[in-house]
């Protein structure tokens, strides 16, 4: 059944969150804190409304739009629209590099060191390991999601609102979410974890090139990547939550 196969579960999650509670409030400390950080020091880069048309300018040119994504409500470039424009890929990135590194760090690394077949020694179902795994990464991700919203949003910056702040956040939350479940089925799928966390960051790598490709040439090819219906939200502009 499947309930069996899942069976301490729970308790599993519990030693998880025991093993990184360090690594795991760094990763999520430093997300935080670079994502407001950067985000708080916009208005002191630019403070008028003529040097962040320059900077829309700018961010128009191809090679731009490749690194970073498509520039949206340029026609009043706010402090909102330029963290939603330089902020929101980069950080969906590291937020998917985070969700790599601890799925392989207790799915495959751990079967690699034997403390998978020590932890199936006890009355455990077969798919408690991944189970545990997933539902961590995925209070991780919550995490994230929220404090990175209600930080924006703290930082009271016109233009930063509750509903843009709160998309930025779950943006950053999904994406992570998506390369959890990615880096899961690569960590069943290979026998090392150097095999499963080189198929993840290819996945991711890949996820980003056709994003760029579709960015500068083709709308349609920039939504079969993950990072490009992330960008199509226009946080702090359209907020296209769907």
């Amino acid at each position: 059944m499947l309930r069996d196969a899942f069976r301490g579960t729970t308790q599993l999650a519990r030693f998880i969150l025991r093993r990184d509670r360090v690594q795991l409030p760094v990763w999520l400390v430093a997300i935080v804190a670079l994502t407001v950080g950067v985000t708080a020091s916009f208005p002191s880069l630019y403070p008028t409304p003529e040097e962040r048309a320059i900077m829309a300018v700018t961010m128009e040119n191809p090679a731009v739009v490749a690194m970073i994504g498509p520039i949206y409500g340029v026609d009043d470039y706010t402090y909102g629209a330029m963290t939603g424009n330089q902020m929101l890929l980069f950080m969906v990135t590291a937020v998917a590099v985070m969700n790599i590194l601890l799925v392989i760090r207790h799915t495959r690394s751990d079967e690699e060191h034997g403390r998978i077949e020590v932890i199936r020694s006890l009355p455990v179902g077969r798919l408690a390991g991944l189970g545990a795994t997933l539902l961590v990464v995925g209070l991780a991700n919550v995490a994230v999601a929220l404090l990175t919203g209600l930080g924006l949003f703290a930082l009271g910056i016109e233009s930063i609102d509750f509903a843009g702040s709160m998309l930025f956040g779950v943006a950053m939350g999904a994406t992570g979410i998506v390369f959890a479940a990615v880096t899961a089925f690569f960590a069943q799928l290979t026998e090392t974890s150097r095999g499963a966390t080189g198929l993840s960051f290819a996945a991711l790598g890949l996820a980003y090139l056709v994003r760029a490709v579709g960015d500068v040439s083709s709308e349609t090819l920039a939504r079969l990547s993950p990072l490009g219906l992330i960008l199509r939200t226009e946080v702090y502009v359209r907020n296209l939550w769907w």
